[in-house]
């Protein structure tokens, strides 16, 4: 916004009363925490900026939106990706564990071969 257009909005309200206006306010219920966005800027080559535009155009929506939820499906495949790495080393450490205790067990002669 340029000092002109500054100056407009400060003549205007010093010379108007909102009242009126805010009376006409429509109220909102309040916005969960969890819910509130919050800015962020991001560097990037315009050559990228060009191309995630061009395809919100495709989209039909706004290149801040396409590219929240681009990070929201990465942050989401990321975490299932480490649940099931987990899951599995989880599966493997169990496997080597029911091993170890048969072979202990052998050892012992308290199971046969």
């Amino acid at each position: 916004m340029d000092d002109k257009r500054l100056e407009e909005l400060a003549d205007h309200y010093d010379t108007h009363d909102v009242a009126d206006e805010l009376g006409e306010a429509t109220e909102h219920p309040p916005v969960a925490r969890d819910d509130v966005m919050i800015v962020s800027s991001i560097r990037l080559p315009k050559a990228t900026m060009d191309r995630v535009r061009e395809a919100a155009r495709q989209e039909g929506v706004k290149p801040t939106a396409l590219m929240r939820r681009w990070i929201e499906r990465q942050l989401d495949l990321t975490e299932r990706i480490a649940a099931e790495r987990e899951s599995a080393q989880e599966e493997h450490l169990a496997l080597l564990l029911r091993r170890a205790v048969r072979q202990e067990l052998q050892d012992a002669g308290l199971r046969g071969a």
